[in-house]
């Protein structure tokens, strides 16, 4: 409520703070950032957010500050009533900053408990830190650039945090959000990929030795263990770390790219779906259901997807290249070419332009043009646009038939490690080539779990046999030793199928005749083995019994008493005073 842009960047920072505080309890599941934020400056009312974020209870305040006060309003409303649970007004010293999101997002989960029911929470939500505050606003106004994703912005806010970081060399968080900055930029084509990563690399390297633990800390490593290493049991293992640290969409859209790259589509979209769920309005998520649907060569439903994303955030590159790729697969060469040639701004700037006419071309056998967009192609791959350069040109002759040249191509990207090869691997495009020896070398070797080149199963009528669910049974074990699926508290039956790549009612029976288990008991099993080593643990001594739970998966406190009871013989308190 100011026409001060430095108050802009502390209210972004302050409410961003307050979703991810909230977004540590458990039981709760809170909006992201960006479906948050898309409602800032907007007259809406309480029954468009409960339609448009499917919430029964929203949150909204405002925030005034001047060089010695801030006051800060903050009121819950539920949804469905259009009812003001409470309002409050906080008058505070600028100075106190992290002590005041601390007080505020405690005191909205405590009124979240009193009206909606038990909460687990913690003493504190915001942990201090050890910055002053001139410094801290400095580097809310880095994070407020950097989040705007495009090249201009992002180099901005990485000038900035460079500043923040020269005066606190100890603060994590520029760190982070500078190799944020880079990986941004590499994955969306804005920088040669290989490039982005090595100079995101040493950031990170700092962030992870200032603050190991952190869910963000996590989730970057993933992304630098998958895209940049290509080591996707590491990039699996630190994506469920930062999961169980916190429920974000931005994690569950990392587990499900990771699942894309090595195949598994329907369960890459059961991911995907608890992203849209957080964060209905984030463009990335949109786009990346649109691709999915793309990747299964369902290329109708892809599209409107891809507009959606547009709509969102029309800086978005991707879906331009994809809304083209879905036109020209779905037998409209003509009407691809046109889409193509109307593109303007950015899209002109990364290749799509150049690159989607030179695919339709090759499509509707005009072989001049497409011969010469083949050789504009090429002048890119010195540049920085060599990724895209690399990317077209794969797919152009793919289209023609050139297999050998794809395979050239394909292998000439494997040998600069350039991050398209991941994608690659499930692209529809690439049908022809996909059982190439040469081919198959190259993905096996980038991506040794490749179920794309397992002989595809067909299922009989009389579901599986005794050996068959001894082969399954060690298999499912190994998977929820390896990806620890039980302590994501959403975990259904058709997620557990995903994984195994069997449909569901194969996973039933397989739980039922190998394990003598319904799906519940199998899952709760691994739940409450994980509880009993962590109540013991001494970093664990100051939470209640049932954090502890909820860290290990259990949604529930009726479910988690009953079960613990059933399997153990006992209460959960007798049990830890027994082995405390």
């Amino acid at each position: 409520m100011s026409n001060n842009i430095e108050n802009e960047y502390f209210c972004d920072g302050l409410t961003e703070e307050i979703i991810n505080a909230l977004a540590k309890i458990k039981q709760l599941s809170v909006t992201s950032r960006t479906s948050s934020f898309y409602f800032k400056n907007k007259t809406v009312t309480a029954q468009e957010i409960r339609e448009k974020l499917n919430v029964a209870t929203f949150i909204e305040g405002s925030v005034r500050t001047s060089k010695k006060k801030m006051r800060i309003t903050v009121q819950m409303i539920d949804t469905v009533d259009d009812f003001h649970f409470w309002s409050e007004t906080f008058d505070r010293i600028p100075e106190n900053i992290f002590e005041i999101q601390d007080e505020i997002s405690l005191f909205i989960a405590e009124k979240l408990r009193e009206h909606i029911g038990h909460l687990e929470i913690e003493d504190k939500l915001v942990a201090p830190i050890d910055v002053p505050v001139a410094i801290y606003r400095e580097y809310l106004k880095g994070r407020y650039y950097i989040m705007k994703l495009d090249y201009k912005n992002s180099t901005k806010g990485i000038d900035i945090l460079k500043k923040v970081i020269h005066k606190s060399p100890n603060f994590a968080s520029p760190y982070l959000d500078i190799n944020l900055a880079y990986m941004n930029m590499g994955t969306m084509g804005l920088l040669p990929a290989f490039e982005a990563y090595q100079k995101a690399q040493p950031y990170l390297s700092k962030a992870i030795e200032l603050d190991p633990n952190s869910s963000r800390s996590q989730l970057n490593l993933a992304w630098i263990e998958c895209w940049q290493n290509w080591d996707l049991k590491k990039a699996y293992e630190h994506a469920h770390k930062a999961l169980e640290l916190q429920q974000a969409d931005d994690i569950y859209l990392t587990i499900s790219n990771f699942l894309t790259v090595e195949g598994k589509l329907d369960a890459a979209s059961n991911y995907l779906d608890k992203a849209l769920q957080l964060d209905p309005y984030a463009a990335i998520n949109h786009h990346y259901n649109g691709f999915l649907y793309y990747l299964k060569e369902e290329y109708t439903t892809a599209i409107p997807f891809f507009k959606k994303a547009l709509e969102l955030d029309p800086k978005l590159p991707f879906p331009p290249i994809y809304i083209g790729i879905c036109l020209l697969m779905s037998g409209k060469p003509n009407e691809a070419l046109k889409y193509f040639g109307s593109l303007e701004g950015i899209s002109v700037k990364d290749l799509t332009k150049l690159g989607g006419e030179t695919m339709c071309y090759a499509k509707l056998n005009d072989t001049e043009k497409c011969n010469q967009g083949l050789k504009e192609l090429e002048s890119y791959l010195t540049t920085a646009l060599v990724d895209k350069a690399f990317t077209f040109m794969i797919l152009v002759n793919a289209l023609l038939g050139n297999n050998e040249k794809v395979i050239d191509l394909v292998e000439q990207a494997y040998n600069n490690r350039l991050p398209l090869v991941l994608l690659l691997n499930p692209s529809p495009i690439l049908k022809p080539v996909k059982h190439h020896k040469r081919f198959k070398d190259i993905m096996l070797k980038a991506i040794p779990d490749n179920v794309n080149y397992e002989q595809k199963k067909k299922y009989k009528q009389a579901l599986l046999d005794s050996d068959e669910i001894k082969k399954y049974s060690k298999e499912l074990e190994q998977i929820m030793i390896d990806y620890k699926l039980y302590l994501n508290p959403d975990l259904s039956l058709k997620d557990l199928a995903s994984y195994l790549e069997l449909p569901a009612n194969y996973v039933s029976q397989l739980l039922n005749q190998g394990f003598d288990k319904n799906f519940s008991e199998y899952v709760n099993t691994f739940r409450l083995n994980e509880f009993k080593q962590r109540i013991l643990l001494e970093e664990n001594k100051s939470l209640t019994i049932m954090a502890v739970a909820y860290d290990s998966g259990f949604n529930s406190k009726t479910v988690f008493n009953t079960f613990f009871k059933k399997m153990e013989g006992t209460t959960p308190n007798s049990y830890l005073k027994n082995n405390s």
